[in-house]
């Protein structure tokens, strides 16, 4: 039984309650409702390549240019992950700096780390507990990846940064079309979207989008198939007051399967990349419905009121097998988990407004207050599957895919039954305050308070594991010495309560960290490239890592005592020249463990952390219609354990191409990835115990869109 393995992860100053607001919910709202820069240099599009406009407010809560925030944050357009084919989480992770791709455990969905921390997630710039799926991304408009801690702006936060979704509005320039791609593997996709005025003047708006997808995969008998509907209308309601509702429908299906176990040393097992375990009937079914919604009123000039909502269930269910512990001999365990019910809710709603102080002589700054409500919590309810009266059989890897299967496949079923349950709801009010202290330099401050209900159970009364309430701080210092370079240095605090659990059946104490970050960042006078640059210290404790498997079946953690971040990155986005795009990103990890009750770990490197990745994409458009584009992506290599006694996960890297023709509305593209069919593998769990899942080899897609 794998429950936890599934991710189941003062007041304000008076000053600062002028009005109520959520950062989250600024009025320059990551929607898209509000209005975009004047100044079409935000929008680039070459080839389907676009440097996306600088409005982060949705998730920062500030309402500045991307150059004046004080911390790394990098984007990602829809016409970037079409470019690329981007196809996950995971893929999007290797071509950000700071972002690692951590596995996808039974394909819930890439679990993405950011500086080295597991990263949150937000839906239109309120916060979901976890993505338990990958979205599909034709429903999303843009992603904002803001690394470092934002518990001042959310509250229950990652110390590493979040990943904010953009989902898709109507403008009045979102266009029409349709799409068909086919690729390696039998994969083959239909998409559409429709999009226009439902009345005259334009101020009701709406858009649609459907999409189908099937594919085959390079592992035996692995299949997957979704459908995703979305529709959404956004309106401008009366002077100054704007609105919007969105939903999706989103349905997956896959077969089951979670990785090949290695031998006790770490190496590999002696198969080739298709090999598999499970069984082909083994299939896990997602539905995901979600529906976000908000209100923005421009009241004056100088004050703004929003209010927002969003919804989100995924539910999961299906058989799962998983295999471990391998030996030299090919013998190898095996378990089923059989999931009756995994029922995952979100909902939060948050009230928010920003007070410029131009009028009161304070020109460029601003006051802001939030209340923001979370609560999010899973259902889980399955079986273990019996293998001769046990919850655990033998196979042996030498016998072949086949004869594996159909010893997986004589399970006995249902197998005794667990309920599993988890609730988090938080409260929290938070108010930053950005004052521009003279015409080169701005000063930030924030605060915020939230108060965690914490709960669990399994196949028992719920436990109440609520914390005290807690105050995080938020400061900055931003420095303009030449126009289009901005210097600065800034703090900031962290929390995050936690629900794995330790040996005991004690709930860890939630994740607390602070982080000190020094960056650059410049802008180009036409305002189509952004640099930037970041050095950032980060210390984390009780963090979570892997000990043992229960006496309950369930996986059980130890939280290490404090943990330090510290490192460098890179980045390049945007446009050199008028037909030239580049997306180039870098960093450098140094992650160690500060304190902890075991003294041997004291100073080791953390394991499943590369020191270094790197990655570049960049395309060309010529005149006559022909673009041509290339991307790599490096991941260096990682320790497995902290005594050496396991093989390091090897480095790897990944070259992918892509080539296309625009011909009037037309267009034809080629995506080439992996072109050298690197070998590689990809750690879903942190640990060797379950193994590993091996890298996608040399694959293509061709697609043909036309747009209306």
């Amino acid at each position: 039984m794998k429950v936890s393995r599934q991710r189941i992860g003062g007041l304000l100053a008076a000053s600062a309650l002028v009005a109520l607001a959520s950062p989250a919910l600024a009025q320059t709202q990551t929607q898209g409702a509000a209005a975009a820069p004047a100044d079409t240099g935000g929008d680039i599009v070459v080839s389907g390549y676009r440097y996306l406009s600088e409005d982060t407010s949705g998730t920062t809560g500030l309402p500045l240019p991307i150059e004046e925030v004080p911390q790394s944050i990098s984007l990602v357009s829809q016409d970037f992950l079409k470019a690329a084919d981007l196809k996950s989480l995971g893929e999007i992770a290797q071509y950000s700096p700071g972002a690692l791709f951590a596995g996808n455990q039974e394909g819930f969905g890439s679990i993405v780390k950011l500086r080295g921390f597991t990263a949150g997630s937000a839906v239109d710039g309120l916060t979901v507990g976890s993505l338990d799926f990958d979205p599909d991304y034709a429903t999303i408009d843009r992603m904002e990846i803001v690394k470092g801690p934002s518990s001042v702006v959310y509250g229950a936060a990652s110390p590493g940064g979040l990943i904010n979704l953009v989902t898709k509005a109507a403008r009045a320039n979102t266009p029409s079309y349709v799409e068909a791609l086919g690729g390696s593997w039998g994969r083959w996709r239909l998409e559409g979207q429709v999009a226009g005025a439902l009345n005259s003047s334009g101020s009701i708006r709406a858009i649609g989008v459907a999409a189908h997808e099937e594919a085959n995969s390079f592992m035996t008998d692995v299949r997957s198939r979704k459908t995703v509907l979305y529709g959404g209308v956004d309106a401008d309601i009366a002077s100054g007051l704007t609105g919007y509702i969105h939903a999706a429908y989103e349905r997956y299906r896959r077969t089951a399967f979670d990785g090949i176990p290695t031998l006790p040393d770490g190496t590999p097992a002696p198969v080739d990349r298709s090999f598999f375990i499970g069984a082909r009937d083994f299939v896990l079914t997602t539905t995901v419905k979600r529906v976000s919604a908000g209100l923005d009123w421009k009241v004056s000039s100088a004050w703004s009121v929003s209010l927002k909502t969003n919804f989100q269930d995924a539910n999961t269910h299906g058989p799962a097998a998983y295999g471990f512990d391998l030996m030299p001999n090919g013998d190898f365990s095996y378990s089923i988990q059989n999931l009756l019910k995994n029922d995952k809710r979100d909902f939060s709603i948050g009230a928010s407004s920003i007070l410029k102080l131009d009028g009161v002589g304070m020109a460029d700054s601003f006051l802001s207050a939030s209340a923001i409500y979370h609560e999010t919590s899973l259902t889980a309810v399955g079986s273990t599957p019996q293998i001769d009266g046990s919850d655990t059989g033998t196979a042996n890897i030498f016998d072949g895919v086949k004869a594996i299967e159909a010893t997986i496949a004589s399970a006995a079923f249902p197998g005794p039954i667990y309920n599993y349950g988890q609730r988090l709801k938080y409260l929290t009010l938070s108010g930053q305050a950005v004052l521009k202290v003279t015409p080169w330099a701005t000063v930030l401050g924030g605060l915020s308070w939230s108060k965690p209900d914490n709960s669990t159970r399994l196949d028992s009364p719920w436990q109440d594991f609520s914390g005290n309430s807690k105050m995080s701080y938020r400061a900055a210092l931003t420095v303009e010495p030449v126009t289009g370079v901005n210097l600065y240095g800034s703090y900031s605090e962290s929390f995050q309560p936690q629900l794995r659990i330790d040996v005991a059946g004690r709930i860890l104490q939630p994740l607390t960290g602070r982080q000190y970050e020094l960056g650059a960042k410049y802008v180009s006078p036409d305002r189509r490239l952004l640099l930037t640059a970041a050095l950032f210290d980060i210390t984390q404790a009780n963090q979570a890592l892997f000990d043992e498997i229960g006496p309950d079946g369930t996986d059980r953690y130890r939280a290490l005592g404090e943990t330090r971040h510290r490192g460098l990155e890179l980045e390049a986005i945007g446009r050199i020249t008028g037909s030239w795009q580049v997306n180039a990103g870098f960093t450098l990890l140094d992650a160690k463990i500060r304190k902890d009750d075991d003294p041997t770990v004291i100073g080791k490197a953390e394991t499943y952390l590369p020191r270094t990745t790197a990655s570049l994409y960049t395309s060309y458009d010529f005149n006559f219609g022909l673009f041509l584009g290339a991307g790599v992506r490096f991941v260096d290599a990682v320790k497995t354990s902290f005594d050496g006694s396991t093989r390091d996960l090897p480095s790897y890297t990944l070259v992918d191409a892509s080539a296309g023709y625009n011909l009037g509305k037309w267009r034809l593209q080629l995506n080439l990835k992996n072109i050298f069919d690197k070998h590689y593998y990809i750690n879903n769990y942190q640990t060797l115990f379950y193994g590993n899942v091996v890298g996608e080899p040399r694959s293509f897609t061709l697609s043909l869109r036309r747009t209306f």
